[in-house]
């Protein structure tokens, strides 16, 4: 028998992938529950979710009995989007950071040279992408705290060597080391999962092919994109030389799913190097609730302004934007 779950279960079960803590999961997992129909069709999934919270409150008494656990680590998001570097040992993470971002990690010839994250911000037109160095990821090994990481980017990016004859070895073990981790790295998230894992992530990735530049460089990409063409994006870059680098900003814009809307005042010109930053299929009021929580309660109507509109047509809370909209908002006084 179908589960035939509401639209509120999906929104909130979005919500559950991006809890940081405990508390947090167990809070949405119990929205989750308090959504759900209760009929034949939903009685494993409820026996799941019960389940789930349990092992979370359990978790929780141990963790408080013990004092906490290992060492971690939170990079606060920044930018248009979070991008995680991963790869192998010498893959060139720290160097693209550096030829990228401000930032200005240790670059050395030897493996295992990155051991905190370490964050740049990356300029793009009028917005900035954060890129966060992570350490290396191998099929053997990976620090705990980089799987929270990953977990909570908005996108990942598999940096692999094109100077090593390892190369598809290198990506089958980060790919496999991952899913350890109930990390799915895929080149775009399912709408909708088959089966139920609460634990399971799954993340938007593509490669950064590095030093393109090196000998041999051109035929192992070759074979990069026989093997894993039709699953990644794959874009060929050179920390060293910087082919491929002025093309990096476009592409983050494009894998990120967003969206740039400007705001005016009635009777002024608009504020065209601060955009407010949105998920593509954003609306009029999502854009009004990253102004001020009051704009949403008060809204009346808004005046629109960009490309392919009618300029200051009025529109409705939920008209759907486009990138480069100009929004004239009118709220009740």
């Amino acid at each position: 028998m179908p589960a035939n779950l509401p639209p509120e279960y999906y929104q909130i079960k979005k919500r559950y992938s991006a809890a940081r803590t405990i508390e947090e999961k167990i809070k949405v997992l119990q929205e989750m529950l308090a959504v759900m129909p209760k009929h034949k069709g939903t009685d494993k999934l409820r026996a799941e979710l019960r389940s789930k919270i349990a092992k979370l409150k359990q978790e929780r008494a141990e963790s408080r009995r013990k004092g906490g656990g290992g060492k971690s680590y939170h990079v606060r998001k920044q930018g248009a989007a979070q991008i995680a570097l991963i790869g192998p040992p010498n893959a060139g993470k720290s160097s693209l950071l550096r030829a990228l971002t401000n930032a200005e990690p240790e670059v050395a010839p030897y493996p295992f040279t990155t051991q905190e994250p370490i964050a740049g911000m990356m300029p793009f037109e009028n917005i900035a992408f954060q890129l966060i160095d992570l350490p290396p990821v191998t099929a053997e090994f990976m620090k705990p705290w980089v799987n929270d990481i990953v977990r909570h980017a908005d996108l990942v990016a598999l940096v692999m060597d094109l100077s090593s004859d390892d190369l598809l070895d290198h990506m089958e073990g980060i790919i496999a080391r991952m899913k350890d981790y109930d990390i799915e790295l895929v080149s775009e998230p399912p709408e909708e999962e088959e089966e139920i894992n609460f634990d399971r992530v799954f993340k938007k990735s593509f490669i950064l092919a590095n030093k393109v530049d090196s000998d041999g460089a051109r035929d192992r990409l070759d074979i990069l994109e026989e093997f894993y063409g039709e699953r990644f994006k794959i874009h060929p870059v050179s920390a060293l030389t910087g082919e491929g680098l002025d093309e990096l900003g476009k592409l983050f814009f494009q894998l990120a799913d967003i969206i740039r809307v400007y705001t005016k005042a009635p009777g002024k010109k608009p504020d065209l190097s601060n955009p407010i930053v949105l998920p593509k299929g954003s609306c009029v009021i999502d854009a009004a609730e990253e102004i001020h929580k009051d704009f949403v309660e008060r809204f009346r109507y808004a005046r629109i302004w960009g490309p392919g509109r009618i300029d200051g047509q009025t529109v409705a809370r939920d008209e759907v934007l486009r990138d480069g909209d100009i929004l004239e908002f009118h709220v009740a006084r």
